[in-house]
């Protein structure tokens, strides 16, 4: 028996199926009797295959109303209707689709007829499913429509009935793709420009965030037509990945792969062209509209990642194309500034940029430049500053930060500027042991002397800061910083808002030490303050006399009046400094201060007097000459402020 069955009955099952007057009621009987209609030979087909190949339509009919399974697939999951589309039986399948076979039903593949038949080909085939108005929409396992099938056939013809017959030409896979990222791909340009005219939606993503230029630009610049119309359409050419990879990202990395044999995960890169020019292929869709300045979620430019992977073709070429070197960071922060921050080993990169004109001098949102930083870190690396949150990613103990310094300095970086309190950068270094970094920047031509909006200098910022220091150790530190400070020629004469110089404040603060050490640099004692005082007035305030005989030793004027009219000896005297008044005479001061005097100041000394008298009464002076010397000073200063109130 052909079938292989194994019941009595078969065989007369079978034969009555093969008469020419077919009588159901015994097939009927038959199968009540036993007989499995839907039975299967050693290939798994049934009696309408059987049938089928003897073009026995009318058996055919019979058993379809008797109910046998016409979607029954072989071993070779074939059909009785995909197999007389295989064989071109066009009538076996009209006849199967006009006697109930569902066209949409899918195979345990998961795929209609509609589908294998545009995928394989079948062109006359299809033209005769195209009169059943079967479903075009109908997706497969992968979640592909027939358009897919369409673009892998590669027949334009049948896409172009394929796109006519469709109602979602949007429709996309599982893994998010429309049949156009397929169609980019193939040789044959007229099947993607053909679902592009047609109005699919250029801007969907796919599972990766990609859209469809990711597929375009494999094959290089054999798909430069294809660019541009999909830019004409609207693309968007600045889609950022779920690998933070912007189009021309892709192409940078296509071109590493162009360039080493290295296993390849995606085979969608086996397409790469080795010989092509992909970055003529990124110069056009620059020109076409890419932002080139397109940040990733990271915050970072294609300049910046190729920067960072030192390759300098991509980043010449991203320059060329008008990538910005002004990319701000979260503290406004250069590209330059951040990469100078990141070390000497950054040192290629620094001179890329400086010879692309990056500006040397930006400033962040605190207002502090390069140098500033540079300078910064050192002095935080070296442990000599506490931490800068800001800077706390640079920090690195063998960073070549000075190095980096002289570099910037060497191409001419500002030093000069003023920043919004008046202050420059040496103000940043006085309060440190930093000699070696002021060293260089002396060199080139830091100004020691500048003043900030107070009128004071570095050098007074650091003796305001000395001075106030009561730690031993300290303080001691502060000495030798103010000794090696003053080898540098610094102008000892510069006057702050209130006309004091720095031998001012150091004798306001009566520090014997500190006015010693700034002694040793050349100073105009004759430098009055804003009330006409001299250095030397100000002892007064301490009665601080082994000041005042240095001062006196380096030619400060003992007998210079302030605007009052009155002296160092007067305000001595009225103070009741006997040791200062004592140390004045012995060094030469004239006994009577004939200048015009303050009427008010005399007024204010009258009420005085009484001091003037405990100076004559001092008992611990035994030296009578010095005695009769106080009596003097006394008599003449009484006489001085009686004349100034007569006046």
């Amino acid at each position: 028996m052909v079938l292989g069955f194994f019941r009595a009955d078969e065989d007369a099952f079978l034969k009555e199926l093969m008469s020419s007057n077919i009588n159901i009621d015994k097939l009927k009987k038959y199968i009540a009797n036993g007989v499995n209609i839907n039975g299967v030979d050693e290939k798994g087909r049934n009696y309408l295959f059987f049938f089928a190949s003897k073009k026995n339509f009318n058996a055919m009919r019979v058993l379809i109303s008797l109910g046998i399974d016409m979607y029954k697939e072989d071993k070779l999951g074939k059909t009785v209707l995909s197999e007389a589309c295989e064989k071109y039986d066009f009538m076996m399948i009209k006849f199967l689709l006009d006697n109930g076979f569902d066209g949409n039903r899918k195979n345990s593949a998961g795929r209609t007829v509609l589908q294998d038949t545009v995928l394989l080909g079948n062109d006359k085939v299809f033209q005769i499913l195209l009169n059943y108005n079967l479903d075009f929409d109908i997706k497969d396992n992968n979640g592909r429509n027939v358009v897919f099938d369409a673009i892998e056939n590669g027949n334009l013809e049948t896409l172009k009935k394929v796109i006519d017959n469709v109602k979602d030409i949007n429709a996309v896979d599982k893994n998010g793709q429309t049949a156009l990222f397929e169609a980019v791909l193939k040789d044959d340009l007229r099947l993607a420009l053909a679902l592009i005219n047609t109005g699919i939606n250029l801007n969907i993503l796919d599972k990766n965030g990609q859209n469809v230029l990711y597929n375009t630009i494999l094959q290089g610049m054999k798909n430069e037509i294809l660019l541009k119309h999909l830019a004409k359409r609207g693309i968007n050419l600045n889609v950022v990945d779920s690998r933070d990879k912007t189009i021309l990202d892709e192409i940078f990395y296509i071109m590493v792969l162009q360039k080493y044999d290295k296993d390849i995960e995606d085979k969608r890169y086996m397409l790469i062209n080795p010989k092509d020019d992909y970055l003529s292929l990124a110069l056009q869709i620059v020109e076409l509209g890419f932002k080139v300045d397109t940040l990733d979620k990271y915050g970072k430019t294609a300049l910046q990642k190729e920067l960072e992977r030192k390759n300098f073709v991509n980043a010449e070429f991203l320059l060329n194309c008008g990538a910005s070197l002004n990319i701000f960071d979260e503290h406004h922060r250069s590209l330059f500034h951040i990469e100078v921050l990141k070390g000497y080993s950054n040192n290629k990169i620094i001179d890329f940029l400086i010879q692309k004109g990056a500006n040397l001098n930006q400033r962040d949102k605190y207002f502090r430049t390069i140098i500033d930083n540079l300078i910064e870190l050192i002095l935080i690396s070296k442990g000599e500053k506490s931490r800068n949150p800001s800077l706390d990613e640079y920090v690195q103990e063998d960073g070549g930060f000075d190095i980096l310094l002289k570099k910037l300095l060497v191409y001419e970086a500002d030093i000069s500027y003023t920043r919004v309190d008046g202050k420059n950068i040496v103000f940043d270094l006085v309060p440190y042991d930093s000699f070696d970094i002021l060293d260089i920047l002396v060199e080139h031509k830091v100004d020691l002397n500048h003043r900030d909006f107070d009128g004071n200098t570095p050098l007074m910022y650091m003796v305001d800061e000395g001075l106030r220091i009561e730690d031993r150790t300290l303080k001691a530190y502060f000495i030798k910083r103010l000794q090696n400070f003053l080898k540098y020629r610094i102008n000892m004469d510069i006057q702050d808002k209130d006309g004091r110089t720095v031998i001012h404040k150091a004798v306001i603060a009566d520090d014997l030490l500190v006015v010693e050490k700034l002694m040793i640099k050349k100073a105009n004692l004759d430098i009055k303050d804003n009330h006409g005082r001299t250095a030397l007035h100000h002892t007064q305030w301490k009665g601080n006399y082994e000041i005042a005989r240095w001062l006196i030793l380096a030619g400060a004027n003992m007998n210079e009046p302030d605007n009052s009219g009155f002296n160092i000896l007067n305000y001595a005297a009225i103070l009741g400094h006997t040791r200062l008044v004592i140390t004045l005479i012995s060094s030469g001061v004239l006994m009577y201060n004939n200048n015009p005097k303050n009427k008010k100041v005399a007024e204010f000394f009258k009420s005085k007097e009484k001091i003037l008298d405990k100076l004559v009464a001092a008992e611990d002076i035994s030296d009578s000459k010095m005695k009769n010397a106080l009596i003097e000073v006394v008599t003449n200063f009484k006489k001085e402020i009686n004349e100034a109130l007569q006046k």
